[in-house]
Parts: structure tokens; sequence; C-alpha cells
């Protein structure tokens, strides 16, 4: 369980990191950058961006400006152009791609280490996974955008929203469920690493 997260946020922090830079590198606004979801435990803006880091880390999101609603904003995306927006969205799980790809190979020219293997495979996993087209994951967002040719921007992203919304809770709802159920698969060695958290701390006091 804690190898598992140990792999997890930095892979997630990557993803992120990929939209991050590609928005901007295009031109789109970003409004905030969030490793976890929920109320943040730390925030700090820099420039447009506020970065934040929230105590429920199975996933993140990078808000850029006019992501599912029309306006006015020559950096929303909205207003992007088809390419760069692809470009924008399919980059974190490109991004993941690649690190899975050289981590793996790192491990199969010798280096047989199972976090790194772990790490490789989750990385792959999870960029491959997020190129499903179900709404809120990036795969579904080329198609989506299609919605302001056939309806037009205002009423197109309206829709766009409202689908993304739906398949947000879903998502999250299999979040919890997911977290719930691995936090009780492996909640003795949740315990007792946090006991030996507390003897580290108690020896270091005394």
């Amino acid at each position: 369980m804690i190898l598992f997260l140990l792999c997890l946020i930095p892979i997630i922090f990557l993803h992120e990191m990929g939209h991050l830079i590609t928005a901007k590198l295009v031109g789109c606004g970003v409004e905030r950058f969030s490793i976890g979801f929920g109320k943040p435990i730390f925030k700090k803006k820099i420039g447009e961006t506020e970065y934040q880091i929230t105590p429920w880390l199975l996933g993140g999101y990078c808000k850029v400006e006019g992501e599912t609603m029309q306006c006015d904003s020559p950096r929303a995306f909205s207003n992007l152009k088809y390419r760069n927006k692809v470009i924008m969205i399919s980059a974190g799980c490109i991004v993941n791609i690649i690190i899975g790809l050289i981590a793996l190979g790192i491990v199969k020219l010798g280096l047989h280490y199972y976090p790194l293997f772990l790490f490789g495979y989750l990385s792959i996993l999870l960029g491959i996974t997020n190129l499903i087209p179900f709404p809120a994951l990036d795969g579904s967002y080329p198609i989506l955008v299609w919605l302001e040719r056939f309806m037009g921007k205002e009423k197109g992203y309206e829709l766009m929203g409202k689908i993304v919304g739906v398949g947000f809770v879903i998502l999250m709802t299999l979040n919890i469920v997911a977290g719930g159920w691995l936090i009780w698969l492996y909640r003795y060695e949740i315990l007792l690493n946090i006991l030996k958290v507390i003897c580290y701390i108690l020896k270091f006091l005394i």
C-alpha cells in the first residue's frame, strides 16, 4: 500500500505537469494545479496559477481557463486551435507512457529494482487508461470539443460541462471505493507503519 502510493504520487505529478507545461506553451491560461482532490493542506499562487496539495492523493487535475465553458478570453481552452487542444489534453498521458517505458527499460537492462518496475508499470497503465473516451478522462476531450462544431460554442461547451461533471462524480465515487478497498486490504500494514512512526517519534523524544 505504502509503495503503491509512493509510486502513484510522482506519476500523478508528472501527468499533471505534462498538462501544465503544454497548456502554457500553447497559450492557455491555467487557474489551478492540484495534486489530489478536496480541501488543500498547502497552496501557493505563482503568477496566474494556484498550486496546491490535498489529502486525497489518488488523483489530481490541472484546471485551465474556459475548460468547459465558452468565454471571450483568447487564452481560454475553448478558443484554442483544435490541434493545440489535443496536444494539451494528450500531454499528461504521453508523459506517463514515455516515463513508464524508460523505467521498464532500465529494469530490462539489468536494474532489477521492484519499486522501479512498479513505477513504470503503473505509469504506463495510468497513461493508457486515461486515454479511454469516458467523460472527465483525458481521452473524452478530443471528442467532446467537437460539440461546438454542431451546437455552437455556447451550447456545445455548456453540454460538455454537464457531461464532464457527471463523469467526474462517477470517477470520484470509484476512486473513493477503490481507496477504501485498498485501505481495508492493507489495514494491518498501515497500522504497523503508524505504530513504527509513533515508536520512532517516542524514541527520538525520550
